[in-house]
């Protein structure tokens, strides 16, 4: 959190900046620059106000629109070094938005080709900046991070070069190309045109300053570096794009820190990227069990740890290290033993998201015991600060029976449970309810079924499809526990899983589909059970369509049995993907060898099971129909009777022939980043 003197900083900052009063704001930056030029950056507001997130994240209604903010301070004051350096960064913020992919995705073509739009503008207010002023830090800073992120654009690439940039239509055939088309929306969605022109010549601060075959993210940084010497803010970018995730490594980090790049930075500054590094190759694949990796990472633990660190950085130390410890030493209480450390930190240290769910592992699940003071702190601290919903929840559910070390408060989990509710539908995130379904899975292998049955019911009373649907399973004990029989209610499960269904939640759908279809907790109800399954369908559940068919051949009109053999299961036949293919077939051939909303013909039902075997060799119900259908002279003559009222030699042949569709891919010469 801002100390006092840094709120009411940011607050005249944004004060200035929401009246457009963009010449108080210049000459009150230009103020704040000169110090923090000269001086450390803790000893300075100027690097946390020198940020659109600082700036433009406030209670405004509609919220700003910094580009559009930025674009009025640059119109009034075009001598600005900071509209421009700032605007720089607001262009760069959008190009990693546009960039970012969508679940289980990779970066599409015209994504890349929309974040590189952006970053040409970005570049342009960069440059511009570095123009403005003689020690333009941040400029230079996040010019190397763009390079780092995205690569240099091809027209400053000539410009260092000594060429003339082409325009961007001379550069790229873009005439007709869809995914220009398509890329450039993202940049229209902004309400600008992309960039096509550009500059002449460099400003005169980087004219001959470039080293041949010099890499840009080196360039940038000797730069940043030559006009504020020993920048946290600037190497700790630096180090990052040599991480892991860029395709570094911790021990590349770790040359850097220690190499003459890093020797004008203090022992605490430089302690402090050395705990970053820990801190990513922490956070990334563990190394493996008794590998020389795991033993020197242990030992750079154990040196940073012993060194002054500020309580941040040792809690994020210590949050990330516990989990590490525990799988090198085998043990889960070397792990917990690290939390309880972590707890001695301050009153407030709380250990992050992935530490919190192994300490109830380690000590509901796994059982160890002796850990339960840190399981207690733990708990004690999520109620003090009650920000995390997942803890908020725990605790309340602790508090109803008097476990994991808090006392019997039931009075209080009403309130808890409202509130942990309430910064669930704040976050928009499911993850916090599947935490507390893992939760509850935990008290229960600890015996504490209750303390899962009420949880579970806390969270579906709110609305938690997931738990509706866990309450299902816990009701009619199918859960991974052995529920006693005082729970057992089919009645309670069904109400339980149509609440889930109603929801939106598709397994559930589907599974509400055939417990009516069974008539759980009452009679079948076949029409209601077609309905879910149709709903299922609709939300991409793709074995619902074969439950629904055989429904239909169980259970319904003649009509709908017609459908189900003549559309239904024909449908499934033709569809390669389809997970239910085999069992479509061995219906559809049980139907004509059954007479099952078609004439009864045994030579097709034989050409359906040997299909099913072709799809699943090892369908011991379809070889056995099959050597009955073939078993003896008068089964044989009676397919070949059949064969003659059929009417077609293979009557599967059109499915045989179904191949899987091919992915079609289609790349155009378009701009696109270096880092793709």
């Amino acid at each position: 959190m801002p100390h006092q003197d840094q709120q009411d900083n940011i607050s005249k900052a944004r004060m200035l900046l929401v009246t457009r009063r963009f010449l108080k704001l210049d000459e009150w930056l230009l103020s704040q620059m000169r110090g923090w030029q000269n001086q450390g950056e803790g000893q300075s507001d100027y690097g946390l106000l020198m940020h659109p997130a600082t700036l433009f994240t406030g209670t405004e209604s509609p919220p700003l629109n910094p580009l559009e903010i930025l674009n009025d301070w640059v119109q009034q004051c075009p001598q600005s070094y900071h509209a421009h350096a700032l605007l720089g960064m607001v262009w760069h913020e959008n190009a990693w938005i546009i960039r970012q992919p969508q679940e289980g995705e990779e970066v599409a073509d015209h994504q890349w080709l929309g974040a590189q739009l952006c970053c040409d503008y970005a570049v342009l207010s960069f440059l511009r900046a570095i123009e403005l002023h003689p020690r333009p830090t941040h400029a230079l800073r996040h010019m190397m991070n763009l390079s780092g992120g995205f690569g240099e654009p091809y027209w400053l690439k000539a410009l260092f070069a000594g060429e003339i940039p082409k325009p961007l239509h001379e550069k790229f055939s873009i005439q007709g190309s869809e995914i220009w088309q398509a890329g450039v929306t993202h940049i229209h969605a902004l309400g600008f045109e992309p960039a096509t022109h550009w500059p002449q010549i460099l400003p005169a601060a980087l004219q001959h300053t470039r080293k041949n075959d010099e890499e840009a993210l080196d360039y940038w940084l000797r730069m940043a570096m030559s006009v504020r010497h020993a920048d946290v803010g600037t190497m700790e970018s630096y180090l990052l794009f040599h991480s892991a995730f860029w395709g570094g490594s911790d021990a590349q980090q770790m040359q850097i820190i220690d190499s003459p790049l890093c020797a004008e930075f203090s022992e605490e500054e430089r302690n402090q990227f050395r705990a970053n590094a820990l801190c990513d190759a922490l956070s990334g694949d563990i190394a493996d069990r008794e590998s020389p990796e795991s033993q020197e990472l242990q030992s750079r633990l154990a040196g940073l740890l012993a060194q002054p660190l500020t309580p941040e950085t040792r809690i994020r130390l210590l949050s990330l290290a516990g989990i590490c410890i525990a799988y090198w030493q085998d043990d889960d209480q070397a792990g917990l033993a690290v939390y309880n450390d972590l707890f001695a930190v301050s009153p407030q240290a709380m250990p992050g998201h992935a530490a919190q769910m192994f300490i109830s592992r380690a000590v509901l699940a796994n059982g160890h015991q002796e850990g339960l003071p840190v399981l207690t702190q733990l708990l004690t601290r999520g109620l003090s600060q009650a920000n995390d919903p997942v803890l908020v929840a725990f605790a309340a559910t602790a508090l109803q029976s008097g476990l994991y070390g808090l006392p019997a408060r039931p009075e209080l989990c009403a309130g808890l449970m409202e509130h942990a509710w309430s910064l669930i539908q704040q976050a928009g995130d499911e993850q916090p309810v599947k935490d507390l379904v893992t939760l509850a899975h935990d008290m229960a292998i600890n015996d504490d079924l209750g303390a899962a049955h009420f949880l579970m019911t806390e969270m579906a009373r709110h609305g938690s499809a997931i738990h509706c649907y866990e309450l299902y399973f816990f009701y009619r004990n199918g859960w991974h526990q052995d529920v006693p029989e005082q729970y057992h209610n089919d009645s309670n499960a069904m109400d339980c899983l149509l609440s889930a269904a109603r929801s939106g939640m598709v397994p559930a759908m589907f599974t509400c589909a055939n417990a009516l279809r069974e008539g759980l907790g009452g009679e079948p109800d076949y029409e209601q059970a077609m309905h879910w399954y149709q709903r299922a369908m609709d939300a991409g559940h793709l074995s619902a369509a074969y439950f629904r068919a055989s429904c239909a051949l169980d259970n319904g009109s003649d009509a709908e049995k017609r459908q189900a053999i003549e559309v239904w299961l024909p449908e499934i036949l033709h569809n390669a993907q389809h997970p239910d293919r085999a069992e479509a077939a061995y219906t559809l051939g049980m139907a004509w060898l059954t007479g099952t909303g078609v004439k009864k013909n045994r030579y097709t039902a034989d050409k359906y099971m040997e299909f099913v075997l072709e799809l699943n060799p090892e369908s011991e119900a379809a070889k056995q129909v099959h050597d009955d259908l073939n078993g003896s002279l008068r089964s044989r003559m009676n397919l070949w009777q059949d064969k003659r009222k059929a009417g077609v030699e293979d009557p599967v042949a059109a499915f045989r022939s179904v191949q899987p569709a091919e992915p079609e891919t289609s790349l155009e010469d378009v701009p696109q980043s270096d880092n793709k």
